[in-house]
C-alpha cells in the first residue's frame, strides 16, 4: 500500500514520518526491512526500488522522499510501480514532498494510488499556540503567556524555529533578554509610525548599543508590512481571513496604528523606507545617515537610475 505525505509545513510531515517508521520497527522488532532513499540526493536510487524484497523480514517499508526532484526517467519508473504498490499488502511505501501540486503530472498520480494522502499546511496562530504549550510540556519547559506571544509573534507558524527556541528553553537559555530587545524594537517602530521625530531618541540608543542600521531598516520594514496588511484587512472588511498567518496580539497591537492611517501615508512610508534601503545598500550616504535621514523625516532624494 502507499501513503502519500506532503505539505509546506515539514516539521509536522517529518514527525509523522517518524511516527510510521516507529510503529513499522515496532511491528516488525527491526529495522532491517526498511529502505529510505532521497531522490534530490541520489536520483539512480529510484531504480532500485522494489526490485527485491527484504531478506530478514516479511514486511517491508520504503521511504520515498522528494520524487517530484527526480528525472523523467526516474519518475516513470515509479509511476509504472505505483498499481503494484498499492495493492501489495506487504510491502508499505511511504512518499514524502515538501510543497508540491497534486493536481496534475505524477504527484496526482501518486495521490490517486495513496491509500491515504495527508497534506500538511501551515498551522493557524491559535493551533500554533495550543502545539506551543504542548511541545513546551513534552519538554518539561515553563513557558510564559508572554514568552509565548513574543515567540510566535517572533516565528508565526515555523514549528522548526519554535522547536528550536524550545529546545534552548530546556538547555537553561531564558528568552527574557530577547523579550525585552524584542519590545525596545516594537516601541521603536510603533514611534516612527506614529511621529517618526519621536523615534530618534531610541534610535540613538540603538546606534550607540551597537545595532546595525541596515538592521533597523529592516525591522522598519517589516512593521511597516504587517501594518500594511492589518490595515487593508481592516479597509476590506476582512481582518480575520487576510491576518490569518498572524498572531492576535500582533494584529490587536497593529490595529489601533492602523485606524489613524491611510492609503497615501502607508505609500509614503514605504517609498521612504526603500530610498533609506538603496542609498544605505548602494553606499549613496554612509550609514547611518540613510536612517536617520529617514526618522528625521527629510524630502526624499532622488534614488540612483
Amino acid at each position: 500500500m502507499i501513503y502519500f505525505l506532503h505539505g509546506p509545513d515539514t516539521f509536522r510531515s517529518r514527525q509523522k514520518l517518524r511516527e510510521i517508521i516507529s510503529e513499522f520497527e515496532k511491528k516488525t522488532g527491526a529495522a532491517t526491512g526498511m529502505t529510505r532513499i532521497d531522490v534530490s540526493t541520489k536520483p539512480e536510487t529510484v531504480f532500485e526500488v522494489g526490485r527485491t524484497g527484504s531478506l530478514f523480514s516479511q514486511k517491508e517499508l520504503v521511504v520515498i522522499e522528494n520524487a517530484s526532484a527526480g528525472s523523467r526517467e526516474g519518475g516513470d519508473y515509479l509511476r509504472g510501480r505505483l498499481k503494484d504498490w498499492a495493492g501489495d499488502r506487504d510491502r508499505t511505501i511511504v512518499f514524502w514532498e515538501g510543497e508540491v501540486k497534486t493536481d496534475e503530472g505524477f504527484m496526482a498520480a501518486i495521490a490517486k494510488a495513496a491509500v491515504k494522502t495527508q497534506e500538511f499546511r501551515p498551522l493557524s496562530s491559535s493551533a500554533v499556540s495550543r502545539w506551543l504549550y504542548a511541545a513546551a510540556a513534552e519538554r518539561k519547559v515553563q513557558v510564559s503567556g508572554r514568552e509565548k506571544e513574543m515567540l510566535i509573534a517572533k516565528h508565526g507558524s515555523d514549528l522548526w524555529a519554535i522547536s528550536n527556541e524550545l529546545d534552548k528553553i530546556a538547555a537553561g537559555w531564558t528568552t527574557s533578554h530577547d523579550i525585552r530587545e524584542e519590545e525596545k524594537i516594537w516601541s521603536f517602530t510603533d514611534a516612527f509610525f506614529q511621529h517618526p521625530r519621536r523615534s530618534f531618541r531610541p534610535l540613538s540608543e540603538f546606534l550607540q548599543a551597537g545595532y546595525e542600521p541596515i538592521y533597523l531598516v529592516g525591522a522598519l520594514a517589516s512593521s511597516l508590512r504587517t501594518l500594511a496588511l492589518v490595515w487593508w484587512g481592516m479597509t476590506a472588511g476582512k481582518l480575520k481571513a487576510i491576518t490569518r498567518g498572524l498572531h492576535p496580539f500582533v494584529v490587536r497591537k497593529n490595529s489601533d496604528l492602523a485606524k489613524r492611517t491611510n492609503a497615501r501615508q502607508l505609500s509614503k512610508l514605504f517609498d521612504r523606507l526603500i530610498t533609506a534601503d538603496i542609498e544605505q545598500k548602494t553606499g549613496r550616504l554612509p550609514p547611518p545617515l540613510p536612517l536617520i535621514k529617514l526618522v528625521l523625516g527629510k524630502a526624499k532624494s532622488k534614488t540612483p537610475d
